[in-house]
């Protein structure tokens, strides 16, 4: 089953490829006008947490 699927993967990205369409997997979002990226990654990732946390009940 593990083959079948890379097979399919590859054949799919192939084909894509010769066709000269290429589909970007991950679009990044847009630079922060004001900050640096890096702030606004740390503000992500608390924010993420407190959300994960307030989830799991670890607040």
């Amino acid at each position: 089953m593990n083959l079948l699927t890379s097979l399919a993967a590859m054949l799919g990205t192939k084909a894509r490829t010769w066709a000269g369409i290429e589909i970007p997997r991950h679009k990044a979002p847009p630079k922060p006008k004001y900050g640096s990226v890096k702030r606004h990654r740390r503000h992500a990732a608390k924010r993420r947490a407190r959300r994960r946390a307030r989830r799991l009940n670890h607040f």
